[in-house]
This record gives C-alpha cells, structure tokens and sequence, in this order.
C-alpha cells in the first residue's frame, strides 16, 4: 500500500482551502455539507452566476460520493460510504477536489468516461447531456452515466483526475474541477 490519503488530504488542504471535509458520506452528511459550502459562498459575497456554477459541480461532486463511493475493508471507520471533498479559493479561480474508493475493477470504466467527456466541445457535452437524459437506463447504482457530464457542462471546464492504488482490490480516485 503505497498511497497515503492522510498525507494527499493535508497537501490538498493548504492555506488556499475554504473548506474541507473527510469522512462520511451518508444522507445527513450530504445535506451538512451542502448546507455549510452554501453558507461559506454567501459569506463570501460571490456573484450569483458564480455561486450557482461552484454549487452545482458540488451538488454532483457530493452526490458521486454518496453514490459511488465505497470502504475498502482494511480502512478503519465503521460506516460504508467515505467521501474527501474540499473546496480551495485560488485567486482567479475555485477549485472543487473530490476523492472516494472505488474497486480497481471499475477503473477503465470510470477513466475512459472521464477521457471521452474531456475531449468533447461544450456544445457536444450539452448534445450528450440531452441524449443521456432522454435514454431512460440507469446503473445498477440508479445514476444514468449523467453526472460527469453535468460537471463538465456546468464547469465549463475538463476534469483533473488520478487515481492511487491503495491496496490490490481498491483504487483512491481524486477528481478535481476548476471553476
């Protein structure tokens, strides 16, 4: 096991953060740190058009977590959905990083999703948005394959991903969005 998530977690959290959150990520949860990002972007005075482009990405962000998001059986924490998500102010920007489990057997599926909706243009993201929420098929998890693609159709920008091994059966991936 090569990759620490203490020590991505504290070099993610520098002095540019705004808010951090590690740990559960169950129904109560969601709605917690939804609540607290929308008091920290009002406190902040952003534009509403800004506000509602961070939100939105983070909306989807929380709710891959929640969804897809998995525990390892070797991590010590007696729940079954764990979720990072941290939100960093980085002058000119924001940048939203999230990271969750997944089994390493869902890797080619979840990194050609993401490589296919990089490589497309905001209008063809918008195309595949409507075509995804026209088709009626759910995952086993109930998402459509919708969420990624909002997050780039909402963003407007690619999204910044890696994925580190954390034992044989799981993968930590880590998404990053600017906005």
């Amino acid at each position: 096991m090569n990759f620490d998530l203490n020590q991505w977690y504290s070099e993610k959290i520098d002095e540019d953060a705004i808010f951090d959150y590690k740990g559960r990520v169950e129904d109560e949860d969601v709605t917690e740190i939804l609540s607290a990002i929308e008091r920290i972007l009002k406190d902040r005075n952003e534009s509403p058009k800004l506000f509602k482009k961070i939100f939105n990405v983070l909306i989807e962000l929380v709710q891959n977590l929640h969804h897809h998001g998995e525990v390892p059986s070797d991590f010590d924490v007696s729940y079954d959905k764990f979720g990072i998500l941290i939100l960093r102010d980085e002058g000119t920007q924001y940048r939203i990083c999230a990271g969750n489990f997944i089994k390493i057997d869902g890797l080619r599926l979840i990194r050609d999703r993401i490589d296919q909706i990089n490589t497309l243009s905001s209008t063809e993201t918008q195309s595949l948005y409507r075509i995804i929420l026209g088709n009626d098929q759910f995952s086993g998890k109930g998402g459509g394959g919708l969420g990624m693609v909002d997050i780039a159709r909402k963003s407007g920008n690619n999204m910044e991903y890696q994925f580190f091994e954390y034992n044989p059966s799981f993968l930590f991936l880590a998404i990053d969005v600017i906005i």
